[in-house]
C-alpha cells in the first residue's frame, strides 16, 4: 500500500527546439527560427533547464541534437549541463538536412539500463520513441515518445511500443502523443497494456490558449500516479506536464 510519500517527480514536455512560440502570431514572425539559431534560443534553453531541474525524471520531445537551428550544437548537452541530472537517454528521429536533428531524451537522477532506440512504424518516417528501465526507487521502465498526427498511425505505433512494454512490473510512457485521452488509439493502447490516465484531463496545447491535450503520462496499473498536471512556464508551443510517484 502506498504511504503517500513522494517517491519520484515526473515530467514531459515538447520543447520546440527552444524556438519558444508563446502566441498565435510567432509563428510568423518568429519563422526563421525554425531554421536559424538566435540568442533568444539560448535563453530559452536555461530557463527550459531551471524547469526540469526537480524532476527526477524527465522526458524531451523536438529536442535538436545539433542542428543549424541549434548551432551545430545538441540542445541536450546545454540542458543536461544545467539541469545536473546525471544519466540520459536519447534517440535521433529525423534530420532536414542544413536545418535540424529532430530526437527524444530521457534525463534521470537514477542509472538507466535496457535502453531501446525504437524507430515507430507509419505512414511518415521521422516518429520514434526511446526506452529505457531506471533504477529509481520504486524501479519502472520509461516510454519517451512523440507520434505522428494522424489516428491510423498513432494505432500502430501505441501497438509497438505496448508490445515493448508488456513484461515490465511498472511503467509509464511520456510524452506527444498528438492524441486526446479519449482519443481511439489512446483508449486502444490502456486496453492492451492495462495503463491508466489520470482522471482529471489537462490541456497543454496550444502554451498560450490550451484546448487540446495532447500531452500525456500514462501509468501501468501498478503504479498509480498522482498530482498530474501542466505547468504554467510558456517556453514552447507545449506546456510541460508533472506527475509524481508515491512509494
Amino acid at each position: 500500500m502506498m504511504s503517500g510519500q513522494i517517491a519520484m517527480k515526473l515530467l514531459t514536455w515538447n520543447i520546440q527546439a527552444g524556438i519558444g512560440t508563446s502566441r498565435v502570431l510567432d509563428y510568423l514572425i518568429h519563422a526563421h527560427r525554425q531554421v536559424l539559431h538566435t540568442p533568444s534560443k539560448t535563453i530559452a534553453l536555461r530557463n527550459i533547464a531551471r524547469v526540469i531541474a526537480p524532476y527526477d525524471v524527465v522526458c524531451l520531445q523536438e529536442i535538436d541534437l545539433g542542428g543549424r537551428r541549434a548551432g551545430f550544437r545538441s540542445q541536450l548537452d546545454v540542458l543536461v549541463a544545467l539541469s545536473g541530472h546525471a544519466h540520459i537517454a536519447v534517440q535521433h528521429n529525423r534530420t532536414v538536412p542544413g536545418i535540424s536533428r529532430h530526437g527524444n531524451a530521457i534525463l534521470s537522477r537514477w542509472p538507466l539500463s535496457n535502453i531501446h532506440d525504437i524507430k515507430l512504424p507509419g505512414r511518415i518516417a521521422g516518429r520514434g520513441c526511446v526506452m529505457a528501465d531506471v533504477a529509481a526507487p520504486v524501479p519502472l521502465r520509461v516510454a519517451c515518445l512523440h507520434l505522428s498526427l494522424g489516428a491510423p498511425s498513432q494505432v500502430v505505433q501505441l501497438t509497438s511500443i505496448a508490445e515493448r512494454l508488456r513484461g515490465a512490473p511498472a511503467w509509464v510512457a511520456m510524452g506527444d502523443f498528438n492524441c486526446t485521452a479519449a482519443s481511439a488509439p489512446m483508449q486502444a493502447f490502456c486496453t492492451m497494456t492495462g495503463g491508466t490516465l489520470p482522471q482529471r484531463t489537462t490541456c497543454t496545447y496550444p502554451s498560450w490558449q490550451p484546448r487540446h491535450d495532447y500531452d500525456h503520462i500514462v501509468g501501468s496499473s501498478a503504479l498509480p500516479l498522482m498530482h498530474a498536471g501542466a505547468l504554467t512556464a510558456r517556453l514552447s508551443d507545449h506546456l510541460a506536464l508533472a506527475a509524481q510517484i508515491a512509494r
